[in-house]
């Protein structure tokens, strides 16, 4: 009986490791998502402002806390180098002579992580009167999420997921804001669905500086290719405030 129970506890171990080469095999043989050409396919799609002329850094201002020369554009890309912690930037409404908005609008960017192990282009981004972060790969490389709702961060938080950034991949991010609702995917999966609407919304120190709209890395060199911002459409913000209005239902203060 005993040597029997044996074999069948060596059959599950051994069915159990091939089951993982073989998930491995399938994993290893999925084709990587081409963030670029998803960007470039809706260039007609919306009405874009290009908030990164590929070429310089106009209009964005480097907050000097990566080092000298950690902020720079080199062949079409914009680099957060990485520092002895943070290195930042913000965009500067006033050379651009516009004003970030504050609710119904889109943000996307095209990133990538170059080297390092934590977040290697972090979102800062208005809501209303308040300001909140999204943050790609903290906490050692794999968390996502929303920094700060109710004081607690991304890690912390129920609008946290793990997602597994690749270093040397880019990465499609659409960030979706209304007064009520964020939304974020990640290539073309939504991994944030969060109705903000009466919760407490703040940033981290670490990233006050990119205040109202800005990227911050973290012990990573990252990399940016595209931003650009747009209007969300009618349907589009209705949709979003409905999940809002059926959420608000359940929802004790």
């Amino acid at each position: 009986m005993k040597r029997t129970t044996s074999l069948l506890a060596l059959a599950v171990v051994c069915l159990f490791a091939q089951f993982q080469v073989d998930a491995k095999e399938d994993k290893k043989d999925e084709p990587v998502f081409d963030a670029i050409a998803a960007s470039q396919a809706d260039d007609d799609k919306y009405p874009w402002i290009n908030l990164f002329d590929g070429k310089t850094l106009k209009n964005w201002v480097d907050n000097k806390d990566g080092g000298d020369e950690a902020v720079r554009v080199k062949d079409g890309v914009l680099v957060l180098g990485m520092g002895p912690t943070t290195t930042s930037i913000h965009f500067d409404e006033e050379a651009a002579g516009m004003e970030i908005p504050t609710e119904n609008y889109e943000i996307e960017y095209v990133s990538r992580r170059a080297t390092g192990t934590d977040f290697f282009s972090a979102l800062t981004f208005p809501i209303g009167e308040k300001r909140v972060t999204f943050v790609n790969g903290g906490w050692g490389g794999m968390v996502a999420g929303i920094s700060s709702i109710d004081g607690m961060d991304a890690s912390e938080n129920s609008s946290s997921s793990f997602f597994n950034f690749k270093t040397g991949q880019w990465y499609r991010f659409r960030v979706q804001v209304t007064l009520r609702t964020v939304r974020v995917w990640v290539n073309d999966e939504l991994i944030v669905d969060y109705v903000v609407e009466g919760h407490t919304l703040s940033t981290r120190f670490e990233v006050s500086r990119c205040e109202p709209l800005g990227f911050a890395s973290w012990v990573s060199d990252g990399e940016i290719k595209v931003v650009r911002m747009r209007g969300l459409s009618d349907d589009e913000i209705v949709e979003m405030n409905k999940r809002a209005a059926e959420a608000a239902k359940f929802y004790v203060p």
